[in-house]
């Protein structure tokens, strides 16, 4: 059965492909606003110019003729997303976090089973077994406890979404749902890739592109039902989206608000990483540009304002949501059983307000939370060493130009600040889950390590970076000299 899952799946893929090819042409010809007439078997387009004149082309021409020229990037953007989602797919682990997933599993159950869920608000909770847990429950309905208890921390956006499908009687509905969740990350993924490759280069591209798959704590969170990895990164898509298309920034400012309603419906982990990201690239963007092209600086101005506003737009309608929910149809006793029972406890809160599981969290200081973010894991040492090199590299450049700083460094800053967001703003959080090393991935890792693999290219292949070494060493010869 699981293989006729996967055929169905990788189905879709195949319709993708197509989509992806053909759905630049098909949203030209709407917008162009071109009319259509049928001759013999031709279907021919009829440009209507200012002047009244006409001009009569074949539809059949025109899209192939675009296909031609844009295939090569659809073949290699649905490459990307095949490699992606298979290394996601193969490489996890399916019992990592599969505590927080049994919150999803619990809902999908009783989808599968028509399970008796009554008048629930809250889209996870945890199951009453007669035995086991609930993935022996999903196994065997007999093992059911008759009652799912509700997770009022948040919305549960997802337990309801998987609910509904489970309903449909998908078959193997965990197995089938944590496959995509893998193709939707990829997807995101690669059209994040795409929009760098657009913006900044093929190398660029490039290194993100396979510091994410690489990730082990990428692929890991990939299939996971409760963390629905993909949502985190819609809205830093988005915000690529709108950079390279300033143009039509007003058409995605909606989408801003409806990708930060749907990760904050669906948990409020990471949030502040997530809405970052929306506006990371429009940033470093911004602040490169103000002394070069102030015309420019503005519009980019306006545009982070715009999206940052339909971003906390979304996050509060999402909490105001959950505070309806959580108070009963009171809406302020909801939001101050939020600020007491969780936002409390996952920053700044007072230990003795707690359970005392919470108290070295609670008492640890930013300062202790960092450390730990930079000392452990490989992603914290990756994150550490990649700060010092990238660094380096910034000094060096500096000490031999004697340039403004440029649009890689404001990129580093901008993605490091975004990424530490949650480290700082969720300290007791990250304290206490030491998951939280995949924010390093969020941006930081991928832009860091651009910075150091493109100097060491250019010092390798380049005569001006061969120079730049050279003179830099001068220079330090020089001073190691005057000191002495």
């Amino acid at each position: 059965m699981m293989i006729l899952v996967s055929g169905a799946f990788y189905a879709l893929f195949a319709i993708l492909v197509v989509v992806i090819k053909y759905l630049s042409v098909i949203l030209g010809l709407v917008f162009n606003r071109q009319r259509y007439v049928i001759e013999g078997i031709e279907i021919v387009t009829i440009d209507k110019h200012e002047n009244g004149s006409e001009q009569r082309g074949i539809l059949m021409g025109k899209i192939f003729n675009t296909i031609k020229r844009r295939s090569a990037s659809a073949y290699v953007l649905c490459l990307m997303i095949l490699i992606a989602s298979l290394a996601f797919w193969v490489g996890s682990d399916n019992s990592f976090q599969s505590d927080s997933e049994n919150y999803v599993v619990s809902m999908v159950t009783a989808g599968r089973y028509n399970f008796d869920i009554g008048n629930r608000q809250f889209g996870m909770g945890t199951m009453a077994t007669i035995e086991g847990n609930v993935y022996d429950v999903y196994a065997n309905p007999e093992l059911y406890g008759g009652s799912i208890s509700e997770r009022e921390q948040q919305i549960g956006l997802q337990g309801w979404v998987f609910y509904c499908f489970a309903n449909l009687r998908v078959p193997h509905p965990v197995a089938a749902f944590r496959l995509g969740c893998c193709l939707a990350l990829a997807i995101v993924l690669s059209l994040i890739c795409y929009e760098l490759k657009k913006k900044y280069g093929l190398l660029f591209a490039s290194i993100f592109f396979i510091v994410l798959v690489s990730s082990s704590w990428i692929t890991n969170f990939a299939p996971n039902l409760y963390w629905v990895t993909f949502t985190w990164f819609i809205p830093m898509l988005l915000g690529l989206v709108c950079l390279n298309n300033l143009n039509k920034r007003k058409w995605l400012y909606p989408l801003f608000f409806l990708a930060v309603f749907a990760k904050a419906a669906c948990g409020y982990e990471y949030i502040t990483v997530v809405m970052l990201s929306s506006i990371m690239f429009l940033v470093a963007e911004w602040i490169y540009a103000v002394k070069i092209d102030k015309q420019h600086s503005k519009l980019l101005l306006r545009t982070i304002i715009m999206t940052g506003m339909m971003s906390l737009l979304g996050f509060a309608s999402a909490l105001l949501l959950n505070g309806y929910m959580r108070g009963d149809g009171n809406i302020l006793n909801g939001l101050n059983a939020i600020w007491r029972e969780d936002v409390l406890r996952r920053t700044f809160g007072n230990a003795e307000d707690f359970h005392e599981f919470f108290t070295d969290s609670l008492n640890a200081s930013i300062i202790d939370v960092l450390i730990i973010y930079f000392r452990e894991d490989f992603a914290g040492v990756l994150a550490r060493r990649l700060l010092i090199a990238s660094a380096s590299v910034f000094v060096i450049k500096h000490i031999v130009k004697r340039k403004s700083l440029n649009k890689e460094f404001w990129l580093f800053v901008v993605s490091f600040l975004t990424c530490i967001s949650w480290f700082v703003l969720g300290k007791s959080h990250s304290h206490i889950h030491h998951i939280n090393f995949v924010m390093w991935y969020m941006g930081f890792i991928q832009i860091s390590s651009f910075v150091v693999i493109k100097f060491i290219l250019t010092c390798l292949f380049s005569v001006e970076g061969k120079a730049m070494l050279k003179e830099f060493a001068q220079k330090i010869r020089l001073e190691v000299n005057r000191d002495i």
